[in-house]
C-alpha cells in the first residue's frame, strides 16, 4: 500500500484516504463539533462520528479532544487546515467543477453571505432573476456571522456582500471584488410620530428616542457619521436586524436611519416615513467579494454577472465595475 511519511505520527497510508474522507476532516477542522460538521455536510451524526474513528486510525492522531464542554483541535489537525482546504478547493475548481456553465440545463448551489439589508434589497431580486433564467440553481443566503472572513479565505463560499468600511483587503489577499451597492442613509419615524417633521435635524435626534443599530457588539457605520456631525442622541432601543428596526418605530416616537431604499421598501407595511436628513451622512457601499480561485469558475462567472445586472437595477451609481 502506498504511505507517505509525514514525520508526525507515522506514515499516511493514502489508499485509505478518499475524496469524502477528506470533504468530513474539512467540516470536522472547520466546526471543531461533530454535530455541527454533521449538520453542514447533510450528515447522520453517527456517520460523521464513524469517518471521524477512521480518520484518526489512518492519520494516527486524535484530532480533536475534548477540554471540559467543547472539543479542541490537536496540533496536528491545526497543522492540516490550511492543507486539506487547498486541497479540496483546488479539486474542485479544477476537477470536479464543469469547464462550462448552461444555467437552462446544469444544476448549481451557491452560498451568499450577507446582512438582512443585502438580503431584502439585492439577493431577493438576485434570486427571483435566477429563478426566471435557470430551474436547477439553488441560492443558500445565510448571515453575516463571526467567521465571514475565514470563510472567504479558505474559499468556503461563493459570494459575501460586505461594507467597504469593515472589510480589510489585506486580511484577505487572495479575494476579488465588485462594488454592488451604494446607498444614502435617511431618517425614518412611525408615519404618525407626533414631533418629527420632514426633515431628520439634529434638534429631533436629541429630543426623540433613538432606535440604533447594533450588530456583533458594534455600532452602525452611520453613528460614526451622526457623532461627527454632533448629533445628540439618547439610545432607547437598540436592534441587529435594520429590517427589523423598521418594524419596530410604529406607535412610537422612536427616530432611526436607515438606507433609503431599504426603507422606502418595506414604508407602507411597517407603517413609517421616510425624513430628508440635514446632516451630510456618507452612502453605505457595499461590495460582493469571492476567493479567486473562483475567477474563471464559468459559473461564478455567469452568477456575478447576473449580480452586476440586478445591482445596476437595483443601485444605479453603484454599478460601475465589471466583475
Amino acid at each position: 500500500m502506498t504511505t507517505i511519511d509525514e514525520g508526525v505520527g507515522g506514515p499516511v497510508k493514502l489508499g485509505q484516504i478518499d475524496l469524502n474522507l477528506l470533504v468530513v476532516l474539512d467540516a470536522l477542522l472547520r466546526e471543531k463539533n461533530v454535530t455541527r460538521a454533521a449538520e453542514s455536510l447533510h450528515l447522520s451524526q453517527p456517520a460523521t462520528s464513524t469517518a471521524l474513528a477512521r480518520l484518526r486510525r489512518v492519520l494516527d492522531d486524535e484530532l480533536l479532544h475534548k477540554n471540559g464542554r467543547y472539543l479542541e483541535l490537536t496540533p496536528r489537525a491545526e497543522s492540516l487546515i490550511e492543507p486539506v482546504r487547498e486541497v479540496l478547493a483546488t479539486i474542485e475548481q479544477t476537477i470536479a467543477r464543469p469547464p462550462t456553465f448552461d444555467p437552462t440545463t446544469d444544476s448549481r448551489r451557491f452560498s451568499v453571505i450577507g446582512s438582512d439589508y443585502v438580503a431584502a434589497t439585492l439577493l431577493r431580486p438576485l434570486i427571483a432573476r435566477l429563478i426566471g433564467l435557470a430551474a436547477g440553481l439553488q441560492v443558500d443566503a445565510t448571515p453575516v456571522g463571526l467567521r465571514y472572513l475565514e470563510a472567504l479565505h479558505r474559499d468556503e463560499v461563493d459570494l459575501a456582500i460586505l461594507p467597504d468600511r469593515i472589510v480589510d483587503p489585506a486580511l484577505i489577499p487572495g479575494c476579488s471584488r465588485i462594488p454592488v451597492i451604494r446607498e444614502r442613509f435617511v431618517g425614518v419615524v412611525w408615519r404618525d410620530h407626533p414631533h418629527a417633521g420632514d426633515r431628520l435635524t439634529a434638534d429631533l435626534l436629541s429630543r426623540s428616542p433613538y432606535l440604533g443599530y447594533v450588530t456583533q457588539g458594534h455600532r452602525s457605520l452611520v453613528e460614526e457619521e451622526l457623532d461627527a456631525a454632533g448629533c445628540a442622541r439618547r439610545v432607547a432601543a437598540t436592534s441587529s436586524s435594520m429590517v427589523t428596526m423598521a418594524f419596530l418605530l410604529a406607535g412610537t416616537d422612536l427616530v432611526a436611519v436607515l438606507p433609503e431604499r431599504l426603507a422606502t421598501r418595506v414604508a407602507e407595511a411597517a407603517q413609517i416615513r421616510l425624513l430628508e436628513p440635514e446632516m451630510p451622512l456618507r452612502p453605505l457601499r457595499e461590495s460582493a467579494y469571492w476567493h479567486a480561485r473562483r475567477n474563471r469558475d464559468p459559473g461564478h462567472v455567469w452568477l456575478r454577472q447576473q449580480l452586476f445586472e440586478v445591482a445596476r437595477m437595483e443601485f444605479p451609481p453603484a454599478a460601475a465595475a465589471t466583475g
